[in-house]
C-alpha cells in the first residue's frame, strides 16, 4: 500500500522521495523531523492521522534528498526541499515542519519567503539547546558506532513520552527492525546537521503567519526553544 503512496521527485541532481495523500485544492508541505527510517518506508500509516485534510488539501510527506553527503546542512536542505517543490510544480503551500523539519521550514521561509504561505512549527528550534546538542550527538554517535539497538531504545526513550512508549514499544522495535549501514550513515549526517541551526536572528525576515506548537515534555528540542522561538517572533 505505501508505495503506492510513494513518488520520487527529481530537480538537476536532486533526487527526493514524497508521499502524497488526498486531492484538496491546496498544497500542504510536511517536513518530518529525525527518523532512524524514512517515513516513506510506513508511508500508509500518514493516511489516518491526517484525514481530516484530505478533502481541502493535497499532502506531500516530503523525505531528504538521496545521496546525502557529510556535511549536508540544514540551508542546503531547505534549498533543495524549494527546488523539489517547484519541480512539482508548487510555487506557493503552507507548510509544516516538525522538530528538524520545522529547522529547515524556518530556512525556506528565511531565504525563500515567496514560497510559503503559511508555516507551523511542530518542536523546532531557531538555535540548538544543550540538551539538543547532547541527545542528538549521541545518536549520531551511535548510529556511527554502529550500535543499533541501544540507538533505537535512545531514540524511543528520547522522542515519545513515557505513556505511548510503555504502550507502543514493542510495535516501534519492529518499525526499526533491521536497520542497514546506509541508513544508519544517513541517519548521521541529518543527525549532525541539528547542531548548527542558526535561524534566530532572521526570524524576522519571515513573510508569513507562523503558528509554533510547543510539547511540555519535549527531551530532545526541549519546550524552552518553542518559547524562545514564538517569542522572538512576536517580537518581530
Amino acid at each position: 500500500m505505501s508505495e503506492n503512496l510513494v513518488h520520487t521527485v527529481r530537480a538537476g541532481t536532486i533526487e527526493m522521495e514524497y508521499a502524497r495523500i488526498g486531492s484538496g485544492p491546496k498544497p500542504l508541505i510536511v517536513i518530518p523531523g529525525l527518523s532512524i527510517k524514512s517515513v516513506m518506508k510506513s508511508a500508509a500509516s500518514l493516511e489516518g492521522p491526517y484525514k481530516i485534510f484530505k478533502e481541502k488539501y493535497t499532502l506531500y510527506f516530503f523525505d531528504r534528498k538521496k545521496d546525502a553527503k557529510p556535511g549536508y546542512s540544514l540551508p542546503e536542505m531547505a534549498d533543495d526541499q524549494v527546488a523539489a517543490l517547484k519541480a512539482l510544480g508548487i510555487e506557493k503551500a503552507d507548510i509544516y515542519g516538525v522538530s528538524q523539519g520545522g529547522m529547515i521550514a524556518q530556512y525556506m521561509a528565511v531565504r525563500n519567503p515567496g514560497v510559503v504561505n503559511k508555516l507551523v512549527l511542530g518542536s523546532s528550534t531557531s538555535k540548538a539547546e544543550p540538551r539538543q546538542i547532547t541527545t542528538i550527538q549521541n545518536w549520531a554517535r551511535l548510529a556511527r558506532a554502529r550500535e543499533t539497538t541501544t540507538l533505537v531504545n535512545s531514540f524511543i526513550d528520547d522522542c515519545f513520552s513515557e505513556k505511548f512508549t510503555a504502550r507502543y514499544r514493542r510495535a516501534l522495535l519492529a518499525l526499526y527492525k533491521e536497520i542497514s549501514d546506509e541508513e544508519l550513515d544517513r541517519f548521521s549526517v541529518f543527525a549532525d546537521a541539528c547542531d548548527y541551526v542558526d535561524t534566530y536572528d532572521d526570524l524576522g525576515k519571515i513573510k508569513s503567519p507562523v503558528l509554533v506548537l510547543g510539547a511540555g515534555k519535549d527531551l530532545v528540542t526541549t519546550p524552552e526553544a518553542s518559547v524562545k522561538l514564538a517569542e522572538k517572533l512576536k517580537a518581530e
